[in-house]
């Protein structure tokens, strides 16, 4: 039996450690043991079968100085982020009284001429005290066979589609894949948050985002997911976030390196040794010197990027157990969508892989 299991609580200055625990198992008929899995990349469609990864990947803000004021992922909160996953997501309300749930599927669909970052919405009501899950692939499918692996967004909603506190969400991954919760710092349960429609993960009307992050590796090996989260759904034709990661990267005899960065367009995943957009990239050993290291990442507008690059707020994790991260600083990032229905044509596509709104 392989488990991997990084656990870690708040870092110094302020910083949230994210936990992330990865297991792979294979079950025979007739029986059962566990067995290490290790995908060579991160692109969508690794066979579940009878091959599954159990992992949490999250942002732990319990005992943090900053508490509900930032993401978590050991709190319940009114807006959950699935990012990058491969496998199953669950969400929970823990309140005895329906709530509805807005939802955003979103990844990049690659082409031929490259890749956009396209999304869709669905909508479902939990009951009390009702669990439910969704499989990635299936979410991934309306994008066509190509795409990444997807991120989901959901939040409670009242009756008019409008973002509302509703603080007993909870969730998770069972795979690969990073997740978060924000809390509506607002009002009461079911009131509405903010104006209808934009959700601000400011710290004052949902929790507030990171600004940074430190991730500890492992050379050649670690596989990072970073997920840029300042979001408009609203608009289709918007340009997505786009920025540049800039990492300091320290070896273990802490000798600092700089230069290491890469442009990052609304979501990101792979293994950091395919870091190319700089002439030097430290994380790989032969460029490190030592099988570990630990990196700061940040972000910067740089036109190298695109006339769109900025700073943004993110939300990163590391897969496989290999390596962890822990979040930095505060951000502000906003979510938009639109307060309509969804057109009937889109309703049709995702009928077809039961996903309609009830």
């Amino acid at each position: 039996m392989w488990m991997g299991l990084l656990l870690g609580g708040q870092g110094w200055m302020g910083e949230q450690e994210i936990l992330f625990a990865e297991f792979a198992t294979t079950v025979p008929r007739g029986g059962a043991w566990f067995s290490f899995l290790k995908p060579n990349n991160l692109k969508r469609g690794h066979t579940m079968g009878n091959k599954f990864f159990m992992g949490v990947a999250a942002l732990a803000a319990a005992g943090s100085v900053f508490g509900a004021d930032r993401l978590s992922a050991t709190e319940k909160g009114s807006l959950l982020i699935y990012s990058n996953v491969d496998g199953i997501i669950h969400v929970s309300n823990d309140y005895p009284a329906d709530v509805r749930i807005q939802a955003y599927v979103e990844a990049k669909a690659f082409s031929e001429e490259g890749f956009t970052c396209e999304s869709y919405d669905m909508a479902f009501t939990l009951t009390a005290n009702q669990i439910t899950s969704f499989d990635s692939q299936a979410l991934a499918a309306p994008f066509g066979e190509n795409a990444g692996f997807p991120s989901v967004y959901m939040w409670a909603v009242n009756g008019d589609n409008a973002q509302m506190r509703w603080n007993h969400l909870s969730g998770g991954i069972i795979g690969s894949g990073v997740y978060a919760s924000a809390q509506a710092l607002q009002g009461n349960n079911g009131d509405a948050v903010g104006v209808a429609g934009t959700i601000n993960m400011d710290g004052v009307e949902y929790s507030s985002a990171y600004n940074g992050a430190v991730l500890n590796f492992v050379a050649d090996e670690t596989f990072l997911a970073i997920e840029l989260l300042n979001k408009d759904f609203a608009d289709k034709n918007a340009a997505p976030a786009t920025t540049k990661i800039v990492a300091e990267i320290w070896n273990a005899d802490e000798v600092k390196f700089s230069g290491t960065a890469r442009c990052v367009t609304c979501v990101y995943g792979d293994s950091v040794s395919d870091w190319s957009d700089t002439a030097v990239n430290f994380f790989r050993h032969i460029n490190l010197g030592t099988d570990l290291g630990k990196a700061r990442l940040s972000t910067e507008a740089n036109g190298s990027c695109g006339d769109d690059s900025a700073e943004h707020a993110f939300l990163a994790g590391a897969y496989f157990g290999l390596g962890s991260v822990a979040g930095t600083g505060t951000r502000s990032a906003t979510i938009t969508y639109g307060l309509e229905s969804e057109p009937e044509e889109a309703g049709k596509v995702r009928k077809a892989f039961g996903l309609l709104r009830k």
